[in-house]
């Protein structure tokens, strides 16, 4: 269920204040209804990739390497390299979504069997620069294993909890953490997608006609933008 536009070759660095805020934000726990009520936890990351298990970020970028192979849900076209994805989607903020281990509280830690554990994972990053910085984005993946399970709302839910609080402290014109979410590109042949976000309270605030080359599409797709008031 990605939602994403930016280059990813270049970044939009973060409010000041991200620094300060975002490493101070605590894990968040849910369950899995769909999935017998599995224990899961989303993990902020936010000191960057090379605070995260090095096996992790090569399953990930192996995942996130298929959905763009498969052509139908981000613009890209090509895969990343593995540094530049571990850059793109851990550099600035971003969660992990993991199956809680019974019998270890640590479950970010190198060796576990992230295909079976790892369920998905989403960064959250300013859609703009400067003074429009308050207003953020996101991209989201699934991984292959966990889709049907409900993983996509619950890194929803987890996301309208962490984004206002990724700036608490950022007082330019009084802002205290991201205000709004807009997401760029929803593609209109997305129906999982849409659904998800307008459960969680987004509504279409624009749409571009023919925005995208599609492989599950002989026609060109329109995108859609969502917005959302966090706060």
């Amino acid at each position: 269920m990605p939602a994403l536009l930016e280059d990813p070759s270049t970044r939009i660095p973060a409010p000041t204040a991200h620094a300060t805020a975002a490493p101070s934000l605590s894990a968040r726990h849910a369950t899995l209804p769909k999935a017998d009520n599995a224990a899961v936890t989303l993990y902020p990351i936010t000191k960057g990739p090379s605070s995260i298990p090095q096996d992790l970020i090569r399953f990930l970028h192996a995942e996130f390497s298929a959905e763009i192979t498969r052509g139908s849900t981000y613009p890209m076209e090509e895969p990343m390299a593995l540094q530049a994805y571990a850059d793109y989607w851990f550099g600035t903020f971003a969660v992990v979504a993991v199956l809680d281990d019974p019998s270890d509280s640590n479950g970010l830690k190198e060796g576990r069997d992230w295909e079976k554990v790892c369920l998905g994972t989403f960064y959250i990053k300013p859609n703009y620069p400067g003074r429009c910085s308050h207003i953020c984005n996101a991209g989201f993946l699934s991984a292959t294993a966990a889709r049907g399970k409900g993983v996509g709302q619950t890194m929803g839910e987890a996301y309208l909890d962490f984004a206002p609080d990724c700036l608490s402290g950022y007082r330019a014109n009084c802002v205290q953490g991201y205000t709004y979410s807009v997401f760029n590109l929803v593609f209109a042949n997305n129906p999982a997608s849409i659904r998800i976000w307008e459960k969680l309270g987004f509504s279409v605030i624009g749409r571009v006609p023919k925005a995208a080359r599609l492989a599950n599409s002989k026609e060109l797709v329109d995108a859609l933008i969502f917005g959302r008031e966090l706060v």
